[in-house]
């Protein structure tokens, strides 16, 4: 990635977080005209869509995403959110485990397919899946107060 594009990736970032989806937009979409096999931008484009209502174009870019790093959990946990929010469970569940089963540490995985297990009627996955999310979070807490030393 050049600095050229990574600053255009940047402003991207801030009209999102401002809220300026439809300029947020433009700007990935300049980034991938630039490079495309970026795969965050992507990933940073479906979820500017997804925000904008454009659910079709945001399961699109998010499936351009996975297609230039396909082991990249966040991707198919985007896709996972996608599917959730068309109400697409089953592809919803089946997403949100490849992520899982890319990065089995990912709490934010299994949070989401406990509600989508919750959604299907499947109390005992989705209670399974909650707590899973719970311990994960616990260990990655007490992990983050561990101090090392050297010497």
């Amino acid at each position: 990635m050049t600095p050229d594009i990574d600053a255009l990736f940047t402003e991207g970032q801030f009209k999102f977080m401002d809220e300026e989806y439809d300029e947020a937009i433009k700007v990935f979409t300049k980034v991938i005209e630039l490079d495309p096999a970026f795969g965050k931008a992507y990933q940073a484009r479906a979820i500017a869509y997804l925000r904008t209502g454009d659910n079709t174009k945001a399961l699109e870019d998010i499936a351009m995403a996975i297609e230039a790093e396909p082991e990249n959990h966040r991707f198919h946990y985007h896709k996972g959110a996608i599917h959730l929010k068309n109400e697409e469970l089953d592809e919803a569940v089946e997403a949100l485990s490849r992520a899982i089963d890319i990065a089995p540490d990912y709490a934010p995985a299994y949070l989401l397919r406990s509600e989508v297990f919750d959604k299907l009627g499947e109390e005992e996955a989705a209670a399974a899946d909650f707590n899973k999310a719970d311990v994960l979070r616990k260990e990655q807490t007490q992990a983050s107060k561990i101090v090392d030393f050297w010497r």
